[in-house]
């Protein structure tokens, strides 16, 4: 693998947020199927994903062996990576072993990096070389997620983004409609004064037993994918138009950090989650919170549990625009053999195909990456039957996303760090962000 000192500083940063452990992926074994469909045998890949639920586990293992009994020349081994966080420093060892996996679910904010780093097997040129791919079914706006200077190098697999959960009951209890905010879009001040309401003492020791709204909290990727729909909400960026450079020490993300921290300790009206945890629904279950930020991906936890019909979806609270995170992963196809890349290929498009996104959608709440699967007659009926899920389809209009740029992992660890330290207060949030963005800007010169 021929390598550029970019990615040298960028490996360095990335293994900065994790260390190696020797036996990261000891036991999960290498696929070495070289052998071709010409001849008869049977061509192995490995597929890494870091899907946490295990009833989403389930319906990809389920389509994969669907896969495979349309292609019996194709086998795949299926490993789960473990945390999204962590993802690149474990998949960038194995490709530095030798033994890199043949296709990677990740979000694709990682584009760009291993596109620098040359270890792709770039998906534009699959595309060129294949007529029965209907590219324009695929969203463009999601192509784009996974295009590096001017190429496509990784394909959607799943979508989706960003919006408030809130607890139906204690709406109730607090003599609020739930059914009107359904949807529904606040301000900050007005989201401020809701969560004002819903903050309670229950028992009347002094202590609050029930607030508003969770703030995320921790260094890592949740925290700052999360603060980001504040800073764009606000009128900021993460980095300038031609992405030269970061912008998010702008006013912009000083104020959006600011509200975060004055709803902590100003307004007293949200708590911070666990470390690392604010995608957790523990407190959100347990009527700690009435709100928090989540996404339709725990659509089958919240019906397995028993709570679709308790908790509504309003969208994030703006500034001066609605906005929000549009998500998803990604599929990586890593350099391997011509053989194994091709197959990679094959499931690439599997994935694309409304066959697996009607499914994929129906089974987990992601969102389809394709226009044909929105049309299908039972992905219609589900949305009309589930406006929890409509809801998130109809907000990805207000969507941006996390730019592809190799600088983004370490851009990401060095705001999530400012974060962390204005939440803690041990530094105010401009001279934490302004701190982070000089740091960043010695990437962006390299």
């Amino acid at each position: 693998m021929q390598k550029n000192p970019l990615f040298g500083i960028l490996f360095v940063g990335v293994l900065i947020l994790g260390v190696i452990a020797s036996g990261c992926i000891s036991g999960q074994g290498t696929s070495t199927g070289t052998t071709t469909s010409s001849s008869g045998k049977v061509i192995e890949l490995e597929f890494w994903h870091g899907i946490e639920a295990p009833e989403n586990q389930k319906v990809l293992e389920d389509l994969v062996n669907k896969f495979e009994a349309e292609h019996p020349n194709i086998k795949i081994k299926v490993v789960n990576y473990g945390a999204q966080d962590k993802a690149v420093t474990k998949i960038m060892a194995a490709v530095q072993a030798g033994t890199p996996p043949d296709l990677v679910w990740l979000n694709p904010a990682q584009t760009g990096f291993f596109a620098e780093a040359g270890v792709l097997a770039p998906v534009e040129d699959f595309i060129k070389n294949d007529p029965s791919f209907n590219k324009d079914d695929i969203y463009s706006g999601l192509w784009e997620l996974g295009t590096y200077k001017g190429k496509i190098y990784t394909a959607p697999f799943d979508t989706n983004n960003l919006a408030i959960y809130y607890n139906k009951d204690l709406f109730r209890e607090a003599g609020l409609d739930p059914e009107a905010y359904m949807g529904k879009a606040l301000t900050w001040d007005e989201f401020r004064e809701l969560a004002k309401k819903l903050t309670k003492d229950k028992n009347g020791d002094g202590k609050i037993d029930q607030y508003g709204f969770m703030v995320p909290f921790g260094t890592l990727e949740w925290t700052v994918w999360t603060w980001e729909v504040f800073l764009w909400s606000a009128g900021g960026e993460l980095l300038s138009e031609d992405q030269s450079k970061p912008t998010f020490a702008s006013d912009a993300g000083i104020k959006a950090l600011q509200y975060w921290v004055d709803l902590v300790y100003k307004d007293k009206v949200a708590k911070l989650s666990d470390p690392d945890a604010g995608y957790k629904l523990d407190d959100f279950f347990a009527g700690r919170v009435a709100m928090t930020i989540n996404g339709p991906w725990n659509y089958p936890v919240l019906k397995d549990q028993g709570w679709l019909n308790k908790t509504g979806v309003m969208l994030m609270p703006y500034d001066k625009r609605i906005a929000t995170n549009i998500g998803g992963e990604n599929l990586f196809i890593f350099k391997t053999t011509p053989e194994r890349e091709q197959a990679a290929w094959e499931f690439a498009k599997f994935v694309m195909s409304p066959e697996f996104q009607v499914t994929w959608a129906l089974k987990t709440g992601y969102l389809p990456v394709c226009k044909s699967a929105l049309e299908d007659p039972e992905y219609k009926k589900f949305m009309q039957e589930n406006p929890f899920i409509k809801i998130y389809v109809d907000n990805l209009q207000y969507g941006k996303a996390r730019p592809p740029v190799p600088q983004y992992p370490d851009m990401s660890a060095a705001i999530g760090k400012a974060i962390e330290a204005a939440l803690l207060q041990k530094k105010d949030p401009a001279t934490a962000l302004k701190e982070a963005q000089a740091e960043v800007e010695l990437l962006f010169r390299s």
